[in-house]
């Protein structure tokens, strides 16, 4: 064993902003993402979806430090500034919950991340002896197993299906495991501003490719959306989104990244705390 798991845990953590920071912090989220993925392209997928994910919630973060300014307080007129408290009561706790989903993820998944290209399965197999790391075990030993077959037979099927197969399993450990607590916590006005945030845009490009595009409210209706008989706080809602449009709209991005193109730019600037 290279290292014990509170060693990866401290390497990972130790490149970000303190909290307090959090748009940094975001970002630096972001970069390490972009990064593994960009080094990593065939095999880890997760890495290049959380990387457009953490993304998204770091412009959410932007927006609500944005509508929580001083400025915008509504001094001298009392009315106002009473309803600003609410709101900003409100929005405070419910961005706070999605900044601490931001940073979990990372807590949880990042370490692994960082063991596995660092030393490989054997490596994150020695350090993984808690029961709540059973699923990464899982889903990287897939990943490991398919990257095999690609090395001996490039462009396996057996071998691809294999790699993604892992992704997903991280990708649903993420949502089920980690997410999930924090989506419980937010209030119904929240979840529905989190239903309607919940949109992903892998092109990079300007002008928005529908192939590469996916929208939480537009993938159920924004009646559905807006009345909260969608939700994606709700763990089935989320999921079959995730399933059916998410990774779907991912993969095709993916496909056409083997040119220089747009997504790989983003992801490049992602990398380079740019974006």
């Amino acid at each position: 064993m290279l290292r014990s798991k509170e060693e990866w845990q401290e390497t990972a953590e130790s490149v970000l902003p303190p909290e307090e920071r959090y748009v940094d912090r975001n970002r630096m989220i972001t970069a390490r993402y972009a990064g593994w993925y960009l080094e990593n392209p065939g095999t880890l997928k997760w890495a290049g979806m959380a990387a457009f994910a953490s993304r998204q919630v770091g412009l959410a973060i932007m927006a609500a430090d944005l509508m929580t300014a001083p400025e915008r307080d509504g001094s001298g007129n009392p009315l106002l500034a009473l309803h600003r408290f609410g709101v900003d009561w409100f929005m405070r706790a419910d961005f706070e919950q999605i900044r601490r989903g931001n940073n979990n993820i990372y807590r949880d998944i990042a370490w692994a991340h960082a063991a596995y290209v660092g030393g490989g399965m054997a490596e994150l197999e020695a350090c993984a002896s808690e029961p709540e790391d059973t699923l990464l075990v899982k889903g990287f030993g897939m990943i490991d197993r398919g990257r095999a077959l690609c090395r001996r037979d490039a462009g396996s099927p057996a071998g691809e299906r294999l790699i993604w197969e892992g992704n997903i399993c991280l990708l649903r450990h993420e949502q089920v495991d980690v997410l999930q607590p924090i989506f419980d916590t937010l209030s119904v006005g929240g979840r529905i501003m989190a239903s309607f945030g919940s949109e992903l845009d892998f092109s990079g490009a300007l002008f928005p490719d529908s192939r590469f595009r996916t929208s939480f409210s537009l993938f159920y209706g924004y009646l559905e959306t807006l009345t909260g008989l969608k939700s994606v706080a709700n763990p089935d809602d989320r999921w079959r989104w995730v399933e059916q449009s998410v990774i779907p709209s991912w993969q095709a991005a993916e496909r056409q990244m083997s040119a220089p193109c747009p997504t790989r730019n983003a992801l490049q600037k992602m990398a380079a705390c740019e974006q």
